[in-house]
């Protein structure tokens, strides 16, 4: 999200003329507070948050400030309206986040729309849930049911919890079941769980429990998912579906596939899926590693746990109900895709610095964590992108929504993460990379044996690509990576990591 100085009219208005309505920014003109206010504001604190400006039309080179006619009756229309609760369900706006500009003599008023904490979405106004609106791209437009309901289950998370009705310990896979247990007792072996019935290890766990009133044995809904036969799993959840691609070597389709689509010789379980895919990319990786072990910067054992961390967090966070899109985890020369249906529950920021745990399924993460697989809980994105950032490879690349969670992270050199670009530029990119300092056209020269015509002409194709930015000018240009918010974040979090590790 931009952060706009308030201070600086100038560089303000720069910004109010060139900017164009996006996923963060609306744009509105108005005399007062207008109607259609109310839809963006919904939006925004129904999505990531963002700017409203009122008194800008959008246009073409740039945007016209027209000002809004009368000031003083849009701000008492907000505060007032923002008191009402017949009005919206939930106050996303405080003093702070209101300013009055005068650019030229016209009054712009900005207001930044905070997104609201889970438990209290969807956001909407005139006390009807059907006035609830998201972003998408550059405008508004209002939820579907199926959107609606996933927002309630975004609000109540730990649906696995529940008891499943209707379905007991024999809708689960023995074979599943018994090979657990014996990882689970290898962990803790003074438990003896081995010499448990499965009954009572899953009992013992909480993967099921005993009505305190019934005296009945009661089967949570993660245990079915994490353990369950697949016809019995799909009963309860009609849209579960898992996939697992091999697409390396620029295939057209793809040369191994692990799927609940495919008969196979294991029930397709959240477990069994796990096991399967993590041990196949495990020998993926260990095999790009012997094959180019220069591509690979990073720690053979350290990339193995993060992608084993990135298989969880699909698998743990999903949104069984939601019809799509389905759980699919894709391999590719040199970069990992994870896809999940359904909204990362804590803020990108919070998965990026840690520390702060919302699991969707409760159950199912207990259950990795009896394996030894998820340790640390709350600090699965840390650990992501702190080891990648230590190999120096691409940053790893989070997109969330009320629909899915869409994970992307490499294990090659930065420079190849482009594949479009040419050697002499991917050159050009690691030599500024390696620097860690802004570097000038002489030193790349030196670092990569080019001429200046090249080394100028690639330079321009990287700051195009907004790949590098530059600083100073004349012959005190000099170049460095450009890092996006993510980096910065990450390149403190491994600062403070650091300081940890000296004290």
């Amino acid at each position: 999200m931009e952060q706009l100085d308030f201070k600086n009219i100038n560089r303000l208005e720069e910004w109010i003329l060139n900017i164009h309505e996006k996923y963060f920014v609306e744009l509105k003109k108005s005399q007062e507070l207008p109607a259609s206010f109310w839809e963006s504001y919904s939006a925004f604190c129904n999505t990531s948050g963002g700017w409203i400006l009122l008194g800008v039309v959008e246009d073409n080179p740039v945007n016209i400030i027209q000002g809004v006619g009368n000031i003083t009756k849009a701000q008492n229309s907000l505060w007032d309206m923002l008191s009402n609760p017949n009005k919206i369900n939930y106050r996303s706006i405080d003093n702070e986040d209101v300013h009055v500009v005068n650019i030229n003599g016209a009054e712009v008023m900005i207001i930044y729309v905070k997104e609201a904490p889970e438990s209290m979405k969807p956001v909407y106004f005139n006390g009807k849930r059907e006035n609830t609106f998201i972003r998408t791209g550059d405008g508004d437009r209002k939820a579907t049911k199926l959107e609606l309901d996933a927002f309630e289950r975004n609000a109540m998370p730990c649906h696995d919890s529940l008891p499943i009705e209707h379905f007991t310990i024999d809708d689960l896979d023995t074979d599943s079941v018994i090979v657990y247990k014996e990882k689970v007792h290898k962990r803790f072996p003074k438990k003896k769980y081995l010499e448990m019935s499965n009954k009572d290890f899953l009992t013992e766990m909480g993967a099921c429990f005993v009505d305190r009133v019934s005296g009945e044995v009661k089967l949570r809904r993660g245990a079915l998912l994490f353990l369950g036969q697949e016809r019995t799993i799909k009963e309860a959840y009609p849209h579960y579906h898992l996939d697992y691609f091999n697409r390396k070597g620029h295939n057209p389709r793809w040369i191994d596939r692990v799927s609940d689509d495919e008969p196979g010789d294991y029930e397709m379980n959240i477990f069994n899926f796990y096991s399967i895919v993590s041990e196949k990319m495990k020998i993926l990786l260990k095999e790009s590693f012997e094959l180019d072990e220069g591509q690979l910067r990073i720690p053979l054992s350290d990339f193995d746990e993060v992608l084993r961390e990135c298989l969880i967090n699909c698998l743990a966070h999903a949104d069984y109900v939601q019809a799509y899109p389905s759980v699919k985890v894709e391999v590719f020369d040199g970069w990992f895709h994870f896809l999940n249906p359904g909204k990362m529950l804590v803020s990108l920021h919070q998965f990026r610095t840690g520390g702060d745990s919302r699991p969707r399924n409760e159950i199912i993460m207990k259950m990795f964590r009896w394996l030894g697989a998820s340790e640390r809980q709350g600090y699965g994105g840390p650990l992501i992108y702190t080891t990648t950032a230590s190999g120096g490879v691409h940053t790893p690349e989070v997109y969330t929504d009320i629909e899915k969670t869409d994970l992307r992270i490499w294990n090659i050199d930065f420079a190849d993460s482009y594949p479009e670009l040419e050697d002499e530029a991917k050159g050009i990119l690691r030599v500024i990379l390696k620097s860690n300092i802004p570097i000038s056209v002489s030193k790349i020269r030196e670092g990569t044996g080019l001429s200046d015509y090249k080394v100028r002409k690639w330079l321009e194709v990287l700051d195009e690509k907004k790949l590098i930015e530059r600083t100073g000018n004349g012959p005190a240009t000099k170049y460095t990576v450009r890092e996006t918010s993510d980096e910065k974040i990450t390149q403190l979090q491994i600062a403070l990591d650091n300081l940890k590790t000296k004290e």
